[in-house]
């Protein structure tokens, strides 16, 4: 059997890369308009516009980066763990683990406020997490739930990947200039 063959197809890598842009995307949006109204007092447009750009980029590379390890984890474990129910277990593994990620980063306001519990616990909570979008993959309800989500949030690709091409552009055009 080839390896090619493991690989999960694209109308199932599609859906959960859309889960993870909503989720990766959204965070970014709100943390810039959260420091959007502070950046007007000190940046003109161009910069702001600059800075929206960089984050855009950051974030279609940290999405395909996020992508790459669900399409890996499916690739490397049987296929009757994984790959039978990608998209809901993609879908529910990249939620678990993205929202951990952004519980850690919002941990982080100075250098004293270190999150070393996290640090700590991070194996278990790795180990909880896989079980848990097993287990979510392996109830029809909530592997329903998962595919509907995820089918739904497909949509965001079409505002997402237009921007951050736009925004890769524009990135690389200030690199050269």
């Amino acid at each position: 059997m080839a390896i090619y063959n493991r690989f999960p197809k694209q109308k199932e890598i599609a859906p959960v890369y859309a889960v993870i842009v909503l989720m990766v995307y959204g965070w970014t949006i709100l943390k810039f308009n959260y420091h959007l109204p502070g950046w007007l007092y000190f940046l003109n447009l161009g910069e702001i516009t600059s800075v929206f750009a960089y984050s855009m980029v950051t974030n279609l590379l940290e999405s395909l980066f996020v992508l790459f390890g669900v399409v890996a984890i499916a690739v490397i474990l049987p296929k009757k763990w994984f790959s039978d129910a990608f998209v809901a277990r993609g879908a529910g593994l990249s939620i678990l683990i993205l929202a951990l990620m952004m519980y850690t980063a919002s941990q982080f306001r100075t250098l004293d406020y270190y999150p070393s519990e996290i640090v700590r616990w991070l194996p278990a909570i790795l180990v909880l997490i896989a079980v848990i979008a097993y287990l979510l993959g392996r109830a029809n309800f909530t592997r329903r739930i998962l595919e509907l989500f995820a089918d739904r949030a497909v949509i965001f690709l079409y505002i997402t990947i237009p921007l951050s091409l736009v925004s890769l552009v524009v990135v690389l055009f200030r690199l050269i200039i």
